[in-house]
C-alpha cells in the first residue's frame, strides 16, 4: 500500500499538505506493473491519469505502424493528466519501462473533487497544468537545440525531419502544432491554465 512518505520521497508533491496527500491516496487506486506492461493504450479511450511513485514509465508513440519513444517518465511524474479535462483518446501508450508502482486517478473522482470545492481537486489542476508546461517546454528546448542559431531557416534533413516529427508527436496532448522551424503557438497552455481559478468561498 502506498503512504505518504512514499509520496513525499518522489520530490515532486512537495506543494501538497500531508492532508491533501492522504486524501489523494484515499480516492485514487494503488497500481503495479511488470516491466513492459501497459498502462494505457494510444487510441483508446482516456478516463484516468497516473502518478509515477516509483519505477519509469515510457512514453510511447505509434506512427506508420512503427513505434517511437518521445520521453520516460520517473517517480513524482503524472502521465496522461490531460485525460481528466480532455475527453479525446489517448495521443500515446505508457508502458513501464522497470517495475512502476502507480496512483491511477479517475476522470469521475476528480470531476467530483472539482463540483465539491475541494482544495485537493483544484491543486491537482494546478499539477496538470505544471506538467502540461513542462512538457512545452521541453519540447521548446529541443527545437531549439535542433535548429541552433542561425540567420535564417536550416535546410531540411532527414534526421532534422525525424526529430521534428517526433516532437510534434510529444507535444500531441497539448494540440500545439509544430512545424517546419518554428513553434507557431502557445494557446493550448493558456487554455489549460484559464480554468485553474481558486473555488469561491
Amino acid at each position: 500500500m502506498i503512504t505518504v512518505a512514499q509520496l513525499r520521497s518522489t520530490g515532486r508533491l512537495t506543494a501538497f499538505s500531508d492532508d491533501e496527500l492522504e486524501m489523494l491516496l484515499s480516492v485514487c487506486s494503488d497500481r503495479t506493473f511488470a516491466p513492459g506492461e501497459v498502462l494505457c493504450r494510444q487510441s483508446r479511450p482516456a478516463a484516468s491519469c497516473f502518478i509515477i511513485v516509483s519505477g519509469a514509465v515510457d512514453v510511447v508513440k505509434e506512427t506508420q505502424g512503427h513505434e517511437r519513444l518521445l520521453t520516460r517518465l520517473t517517480a513524482g511524474a503524472v502521465a496522461g493528466q490531460l485525460a481528466l479535462v480532455d475527453r479525446s483518446p489517448r495521443s500515446a501508450s505508457l508502458v513501464a519501462s522497470t517495475a512502476v508502482t502507480a496512483l491511477e486517478l479517475t476522470r469521475d473522482v476528480f470531476e467530483r473533487l472539482l463540483h465539491a470545492s475541494s482544495p485537493l481537486g483544484y491543486r491537482f489542476q494546478m499539477e496538470i497544468a505544471i506538467a502540461s508546461g513542462r512538457q512545452l517546454r521541453d519540447a521548446t528546448r529541443r527545437l531549439s537545440v535542433l535548429l541552433g542559431a542561425t540567420d535564417g531557416p536550416p535546410t531540411p534533413t532527414p534526421a532534422r525531419d525525424a526529430e521534428l516529427a517526433q516532437l510534434r508527436d510529444s507535444v500531441g496532448d497539448l494540440d500545439v502544432p509544430v512545424v517546419s522551424f518554428d513553434i507557431v503557438e502557445i494557446n493550448p497552455v493558456e487554455r489549460a491554465v484559464d480554468p485553474l481559478e481558486p473555488p469561491e468561498r
